[in-house]
């Protein structure tokens, strides 16, 4: 899967839509590490097999920018929090091959909501005044760490 191509999710298949509170992980997603020759480490959330991905993170070269993109989101930023921790993310849009819009933003592995779900697993998107938890699992954290570890961080 390319990083510049990431195939629209449902946000109301996930629950994402509605609640004033947090909402809670989608027990039908998972966080999922891919580390394939000359394309760099990529930890993503979403239908396990299969190209239903709502957001990805990308490393193309050790200790460089992290690629972050998102589908379904609205507005111009990618918004991620991590416990106590919040980074809005300038973002683009980007056409997924005809299957929706994605917004696409840089970040580092410092970046304050990044660095804290790499050390914790926690971590939600915020968007429209929303908070929606896209925790990692316990079993799911060590794939957030090899991530961050073949990134540099």
């Amino acid at each position: 899967m390319s990083s510049r191509l990431v195939a629209a999710a449902l946000l109301a298949t996930l629950g994402l839509v509605g609640c004033a509170h947090e909402q809670s992980a989608n027990p039908a997603y998972a966080w999922a590490y891919l580390n394939e020759p000359g394309e760099g480490p990529k930890l993503a959330y979403g239908r396990p097999s299969s190209d239903e991905v709502l957001l990805m993170l990308v490393c193309p070269a050790p200790g460089g920018p992290v690629e972050v993109s998102a589908s379904g989101l609205e507005g111009a930023t990618i918004g991620l929090a991590s416990r106590d921790r919040t980074s809005h993310l300038a973002a683009k849009p980007a056409e997924s091959g005809g299957n929706g819009t994605i917004l696409m933003a840089s970040a580092t592995t410092r970046d304050p909501a990044l660095g804290n779900f790499r050390r914790t697993g926690d971590l939600a998107i915020v968007n429209a005044g929303q908070r929606h938890s896209i925790a990692a699992k316990a079993d799911e954290r060590r794939r957030v760490k090899a991530f961050f570890e073949a990134c540099g961080a």
